[in-house]
C-alpha cells in the first residue's frame, strides 16, 4: 500500500482485531492511545467506524464521560474526526464534516468516527 493510498483512508488491512499506532499518536496522546487502538482493530479497522458512546463505555468498563473525554483528547491532537450522522425522516443516513450543521429534518442517530494513521499537517 503506498502512503497515497494510506491517505485515502485505506490504512489498516485484514486481519481484523490488531491495530497499529502510529508513533505520533503514542507521543502525542499516550492516555488516550487505548480507545485509538479500540477504534481500529475493534470496529472495522478500515478508518471509519460507528459505534455509540455509550456502546464503548460499556465495552470497556468506564463512564460515558470517561470515552467523551478520552475522545476529546485524540481529536484535540488530530488522531480522530468525530462526524455526526442523521438520519433525514425518507431514512437517508447525511453524515457531516466537522463543523458542517445539519440543515436536513431528521434526528441524529450515530457519529462516524475517522481514526488518522497520518499526523495532521504543520501549520505554515
Amino acid at each position: 500500500m503506498t502512503p497515497e493510498q494510506a491517505k485515502d483512508g485505506l490504512v489498516h488491512e485484514k486481519p481484523e482485531g490488531y491495530s497499529m499506532t502510529p508513533q505520533w499518536v503514542i507521543k502525542a496522546a499516550f492516555k488516550h492511545v487505548w480507545l485509538y487502538d479500540w477504534l481500529r482493530a475493534r470496529y472495522g479497522g478500515l478508518n471509519e467506524t460507528f459505534p455509540g458512546v455509550d456502546t464503548l463505555a460499556k465495552e470497556f468498563g468506564v463512564s460515558r464521560s470517561t470515552i467523551e473525554r478520552t475522545m476529546r483528547g485524540l481529536r484535540k491532537v488530530g488522531a480522530l474526526e468525530v462526524h455526526p450522522r442523521f438520519r433525514d425522516k425518507d431514512g437517508t443516513i447525511v453524515t457531516l464534516r466537522e463543523g458542517e450543521p445539519y440543515t436536513g429534518n431528521g434526528a441524529q442517530t450515530t457519529n462516524l468516527y475517522v481514526t488518522k494513521f497520518y499526523p495532521p499537517a504543520e501549520s505554515a
